[in-house]
């Protein structure tokens, strides 16, 4: 007899989310890939590739073990002919066989007391595993039915799942990133007041060596294995520093001989520097190679950051000779640099120390795949198959392409750490790329798949999990939007966030035009600042409220605002006379008037713009300055042809 047989891998949210580092978030999203690559190989392995249908690999290889090229969502679905029970047996043992497996080479390089391992570390990971199964006799004809009624199933055994107490429990400080797992850390490795300075900086040296941990970072069992486990990509994973130096990185490409071999011995001289007076020579390293960083991580580029190398239990950082001598070095580095830049004629810069997290997500994928399945399994494996090869060119579009890092991409979802300069380049081409994909696909009522995202523009030193939630919360306004659609927020070290939301249409025509009128200083810094200061004099907010306080103001009221901006525009655009040639201050005005909706300019290059109120096109122009500034550090050639 045939069955449907529906498998679920988790947890997935609360597990994922629990990161205060990148590399924690990476690891989290590999790891359940990885098992669920482990559970799609045992159905496999009994009943063919042919037997898969969500997912559809195209060969049996990619579901070996720590492949680079195919992820895995947390829930398969396959049609098998052999006994459910058995199989489910079989799935649940090839998961914690792949589990095991990643935990030893994980906890290998973790130097316990005495070398032994707590007994409550292997539970703690064994527990965190929910592998669930549901299977249905399967008739020809009835695979949207059958399947329907699995996910039912499959819910209702998750909602009845058995709790019990756990047996490692212990009176010991519970996990400081997710609060819930009890820390298997020893009390006795970390810093104590009775220690000797010498004692304090010798534990915090075995603390991040021994266990990846900060010197008042307590870690569970989960933890550790997402800080010390190694990915198919390598054990380093990028910091958040790391990726907003990138714009700067790609400047220091440009450097040729024999000033880059100038500029790369000042380097090693800084990094020489660092290591002699860090407390642990392991600097972060990332799997990237520069030219100049060789494999250090862009943190180090960033004086904010030396203080984590450096730090001396209970010492006052603001007096610390050694970091102030580190600091010293960085400079010294720029100085060089800033010379042989000049000496090629490609001016100079500093690393900005904002970055993007991108967050994508394909719109009314439910009804798509109900739609597909009403068709039959065959339907079904073939939009499977699709959304696995939108997932490997992401990895393309995201990282050979953009220079971001990739976080996960499985199916529809997307996430990925990027530099402001090519930040909405990618997104664009990612909505792009998904539309392409999947355009053979519909619902039932002829829609075809589209794909929304969000990206949170933040601080490098911003806690993960607020940026996590600020890209989730601006994929979600974009959803809210009508789909099809982006959203970005810039939120600001010290200040207010900035919010943008439009279809991908729209934004490709109007922000890259923003971005180079930023970019080539057509648009005078101040101009954004000045329309806000007059928005807010009158009482008109800027945040979500904006649509409601219109409508009560009334629309003749907005019509003034606006045209008082243009005349603030025009005034920075053409007093003094000449300030601007005549043809690029035209240009700048008509694509103004487009977006603020006060003419029906037929001129071809800002017919397809579409209006916003003046509190969006404050922000838009906010947040376009600042990639501008990102595209100026990054393409030194473009801002030589300016001068």
């Amino acid at each position: 007899m045939d069955y449907l047989f529906l498998v679920s891998i988790g947890p997935v949210q609360d597990f994922i989310a629990s990161a205060r580092r990148t590399r924690d978030l990476a690891f989290g999203s590999w790891f359940l890939s990885e098992l669920s690559r482990a559970a799609a190989r045992a159905i496999v392995d009994q009943n063919g590739l042919e037997s898969l249908i969500f997912p559809a690999p195209a060969s049996i290889d990619m579901l070996d073990p720590y492949r680079r090229d195919f992820l895995v969502a947390n829930k398969l679905i396959a049609l098998i002919q052999q006994d459910p029970q058995t199989l489910g047996k079989d799935v649940r043992e090839a998961v914690m066989t792949r589990l095991r497996r990643i935990r030893e080479r994980a906890f290998e390089t973790i130097a316990f007391p005495d070398g032994k391992r707590p007994d409550a570390a292997d539970k703690q990971i064994e527990n965190l595993l929910e592998c669930s199964w549901t299977a249905l006799p399967f008739r020809q004809g009835q695979y949207q039915q059958t399947r329907t009624l699995l996910e039912t199933l499959m819910a209702a055994r998750k909602n009845t799942r058995t709790f019990s107490q756990v047996t490692w429990g212990d009176a010991v400080p519970k996990s400081s990133i997710g609060g819930q797992l009890e820390s298997i850390i020893p009390e006795t490795e970390y810093p104590d007041r009775r220690d000797s300075p010498e004692r304090k900086a010798q534990k915090i040296r075995d603390l991040y060596e021994h266990y990846g941990a900060g010197p008042a970072e307590r870690l569970s069992a989960v933890d550790l294995l997402k800080r010390r486990g190694v990915t198919a990509y390598g054990e380093h994973f990028p910091s958040t520093s790391h990726i907003a130096t990138l714009p700067f990185l790609q400047r220091l490409r440009h450097l040729k001989p024999p000033y880059l071999s100038r500029v790369q011995q000042a380097w090693a001289d800084y990094i020489g520097e660092v290591q002699r007076r860090a407390f642990s020579p392991q600097l972060e390293r990332t799997p990237l190679v520069h030219p100049v960083l060789q494999n250090y991580d862009g943190s180090l580029l960033l004086e904010s950051r030396l203080v984590d190398v450096l730090y001396v239990p209970g010492e006052d950082t603001s007096k610390s000779l050694r970091l102030q001598e580190v600091k010293q070095a960085l400079q010294t580095f720029y100085q060089v640099l800033d010379t042989q830049c000049r000496a090629q004629g490609i001016g100079t810069a500093r690393p900005d120390p904002y970055y993007a997290f991108l967050q994508a997500d394909g719109d009314g994928m439910g009804e798509i795949i109900n739609a597909q399945a009403a068709q039959g399994p065959t339907r079904h494996r073939a939009l499977s198959h699709q959304l696995a090869g939108f997932a490997t060119q992401a990895r393309v579009i995201v990282e050979k392409k953009h220079r971001g890092v990739l976080v996960y991409s499985g199916g529809d979802d997307v996430m990925a750490l990027l530099p402001l300069d090519t930040v909405l380049a990618c997104a664009c081409e990612l909505a792009r790329a998904f539309k392409t994909i999947m355009q053979d696909f519909e619902d039932h009522r002829g829609r075809k798949p589209t794909l929304s995202a969000g990206v949170a523009i933040a601080h490098h030193l911003e806690a993960l999990h607020r940026v996590r939630q600020l890209a989730y919360t601006a994929e979600q306004r974009a959803k809210k939007w009508g789909k099809n659609a982006l959203g970005m927020t810039l939120s600001k070290r010290s200040g207010e966030d900035y919010q943008m939301v439009g279809h991908w249409e729209d934004l490709e025509q109007s922000m890259p035009r923003l971005i180079t009128f930023c970019r080539d200083a057509s648009i005078p810094t101040g101009t954004a600042y000045e329309l806000r200061d007059l928005a807010l004099r009158l009482g008109i907010p800027l945040d979500e409220e904006a649509d409601e306080a219109r409508s009560q103001a009334g629309q003749q009221f907005a019509d003034v605002l606006q045209w008082d901006a243009l005349r603030i525009l025009k005034r920075k655009l053409y007093v003094p006379p000449g300030k601007f040639p005549q043809r690029q201050a035209q240009e700048i005005e008509r694509t103004f008037k487009a977006r603020l909706g006060l003419e029906q300019d037929p001129h071809p290059d800002v017919a397809q713009i579409q209006p916003v109120s003046i509190g969006d096109f404050i922000h838009e122009l906010l947040i376009a300055q600042l990639l501008a500034k990102a595209q100026r550090i990054a393409e030194p050639e473009k801002e030589r042809s300016r001068v």
